[in-house]
């Protein structure tokens, strides 16, 4: 008896449908995921702005206490804060609203909130969000990584994505030199406190 032998556009066309299934099934994870990472093991994550049901899935999944919401008011349009604020409390995590001023100068007193917010060790796990989950997201990371790691920014910057983009873009870039000598000068200002580790 002869054995049938798939013939070599059988075997493409196969090798094509796996392919586009693979490849749509890694499109809506990245589409839904958006921007997701871990940035400390089992303390924080990072994203850009997820569905509601995303946060949940996150927010159960690795245990978080606290979602850091970096948009300012209305950005993502109202229905979203809505959504973002029900999923948050029905995970049983809080939620921080601390838009992320604009200015380079971390030791400016608009940065306080975050400051304190990285300083509370209640609020950890963590994770943080803005938009697209890559400039502001950054420069919250950066405080995190200097004041409760003590990781110089140069270092912080270089491990973290760059979600393919070529850098970390000016803003984040002038940020992160402003914190040098990191810890120094973010401990002196009244108020700031750090995470004992």
């Amino acid at each position: 008896m002869r054995r049938l032998r798939p013939s070599w556009p059988v075997i493409a066309a196969a090798l094509l449908a796996i392919a586009a299934v693979a490849g749509g099934l890694v499109y809506r994870h990245q589409h839904r995921y958006k921007h997701f990472a871990v940035h400390d093991p089992g303390r924080v994550y990072r994203s850009a702005w997820v569905d509601a049901d995303v946060v949940r899935e996150i927010v159960e999944t690795y245990r978080i206490r606290t979602v850091v919401n970096l948009c300012f008011p209305g950005e993502m349009g109202e229905t979203r804060w809505i959504e973002e604020r029900r999923a948050v409390a029905e995970s049983g995590a809080r939620l921080l609203e601390l838009s992320m001023p604009e200015l380079s100068d971390p030791t400016d007193p608009d940065y306080r909130p975050h400051i304190e917010a990285l300083s509370n060790a209640d609020n950890f796990p963590m994770l943080i969000h803005c938009q697209h989950g890559v400039r502001r997201t950054a420069k919250l990371l950066l405080l995190y990584d200097v004041l409760n790691r003590g990781m110089s920014a140069d270092r912080s910057l270089a491990q973290m994505p760059l979600f393919g983009r070529e850098n970390h873009g000016d803003e984040v870039v002038a940020f992160a030199r402003q914190l040098f000598p990191p810890r120094e000068r973010l401990q002196d200002r009244e108020g700031f406190g750090l995470v004992n580790q």
